[in-house]
């Protein structure tokens, strides 16, 4: 057992003693010119109302209430209660003595005890059940992240070896060798971010910038690509990974043809506690909004939810060949 556990028992304990000793107390103050047998008897009272409680509690409930056994559990109650108030009867049979009552008074007075202790019990089974549920809820939530924040690296990975591959086809080795480089910054960045809930928001704007400097190497240089940032004043810290399928998502869609129209700007602003992040390109074909947001943005929406409940907007829409995403989060 360990400490924690030794010292919410030791709490537990406590709290029994002090709920009968304030029977006790309440018992001297309503008699205060009660005899030394009278409290005896009262204690006795209590012993014999303590035993029904604790054989209730321990014994029938686990056993046969919490089985859903109710027939049994109810019959075994009656007859446990019932024997106790005999046996009180039977202490207390007559003469001028405070507990000198009929048999049913004796049963209705134990009844109330255990009416009393089961609605605590029931109490205390709520909040711990309630506390388990919503620790299973964090266990999933927090699995279900690890497994969409995985899903990131091998898109990531998949799409910048693509970069690499045509050019090496191309025998652009030195902008290939540029990009290896380059690339192992990055993915080491995604390994660390990978671990952890959050990162500081710095680190993810110089993470976007080193993947546009590979961008930049791999597309022809008269297509516009811009990345501007705005109200840094203060270090700010979000989930790590929210912004590079935006930016993946403009490449893959909007650039694939290169030619001097193209564009993609990306803008990152902080006012306050509330963040926007913009991603517009222009857009070479007819596809549909839905083709264009892919596996990218859907386990970004996912992670959002998951993150930022109620506390985020993303917007997707297209006019004029311009594809535009924004995102908004209350930080």
């Amino acid at each position: 057992m360990n400490a924690f556990s030794k010292t919410i028992k030791n709490f537990r304990v406590w709290v029994h003693l002090a709920f009968w000793g304030f029977f006790i107390l309440l018992f001297s103050q309503q008699n205060p010119e009660s005899t030394a047998q009278e409290h005896y008897s009262w204690i006795t009272i209590l012993g014999f109302s303590a035993a029904v409680v604790y054989v209730n509690l321990y014994i029938l409930f686990p056993r046969y209430f919490f089985t859903k056994k109710y027939l049994i559990y109810t019959l075994l109650l009656v007859f446990l209660v019932s024997l106790a108030a005999l046996s009180l009867r039977l202490i207390f049979p007559s003469g001028n003595t405070y507990f000198a009552i009929p048999l049913l008074q004796h049963f209705i007075n134990l009844f109330f005890f255990v009416i009393i202790t089961s609605f605590l019990k029931f109490l205390r089974e709520f909040f711990r059940k309630q506390e388990q549920l919503i620790k299973a809820e964090n266990e999933q939530l927090k699995t279900e992240l690890s497994l969409l924040k995985a899903q990131v690296n091998p898109h990531f990975l998949f799409n910048t070896l693509n970069n690499l591959y045509g050019l090496i086809v191309q025998n652009q080795n030195e902008q290939a060798a540029n990009i290896t480089l380059k690339l192992s910054d990055l993915m080491r960045y995604l390994l660390e971010s990978s671990k952890i809930e959050n990162v500081s928001l710095q680190k993810e704007v110089k993470f976007l910038d080193d993947y546009l400097v590979l961008e930049k190497i791999r597309l022809a240089q008269n297509v516009d690509i811009r990345f501007d940032i705005s109200g840094f004043e203060d270090e700010i810290f979000v989930a790590p990974l929210l912004f590079i399928p935006l930016v993946e998502n403009a490449f893959k869609h909007g650039l694939q043809s290169i030619s001097e129209n193209n564009f993609a700007h990306f803008t990152l602003a902080l006012q306050g506690k509330e963040l926007y992040f913009e991603a517009k390109n222009s857009v070479y074909n007819n596809l549909s909004v839905q083709e264009k947001s892919g596996t990218g943005l859907e386990n970004l929406r996912k992670r959002l939810i998951l993150i930022y409940p109620e506390k985020h907007m993303l917007a997707i829409e297209q006019k004029d060949k311009i594809f535009k995403v924004i995102l908004h989060l209350n930080l």
